[in-house]
């Protein structure tokens, strides 16, 4: 039996998720300052919005803690498991701008890139920690 509990994985996720929706929407307006980001490129019909970035980071990060969970109720070595995992959609997420935005502008892309780095280099890293009042 995995000493991981749903509850210590969602928190984990969260503890991940706001310092990434914090960095990410530094980001967000760093990159619109530099024209990387623009009201132009329409994502879902509507211009890309901090609100929309606070909101990704903090429910992708909390997805990862659920299936960091879920992992570690079927292997012994969830986190090993759980980090090839965050690694291989964190690849895979590169090609969601050139695939599902029309006409995306490369700067547009990579800042959304960029954004997809932070939030998996924090759930991954807050995942590894053994965080006391989890436990």
């Amino acid at each position: 039996m995995s000493s991981i509990t749903l509850k210590s994985s969602l928190i984990k996720g969260l503890i991940a998720g706001i310092p990434s929706a914090i960095i990410n929407s530094m980001l967000f307006y760093a990159f619109k300052n530099l024209g990387a980001i623009n009201d132009v490129v329409m994502i879902q019909g509507s211009p890309l919005g901090v609100s929309q970035v606070i909101f990704s980071s903090i429910i992708f990060s909390l997805v990862a803690g659920f299936v960091y969970f879920i992992i570690s109720i079927f292997a012994r070595e969830a986190f090993r498991i759980f980090q090839r995992i965050a690694w291989l959609l964190l690849l895979i997420s590169f090609l969601n701008p050139f695939l599902f935005i029309p006409d995306v502008p490369v700067g547009f892309a990579i800042s959304l890139n960029i954004m997809h780095i932070v939030v998996a280099a924090a759930v991954i890293y807050v995942m590894k920690k053994h965080i006391p009042f989890l436990t």
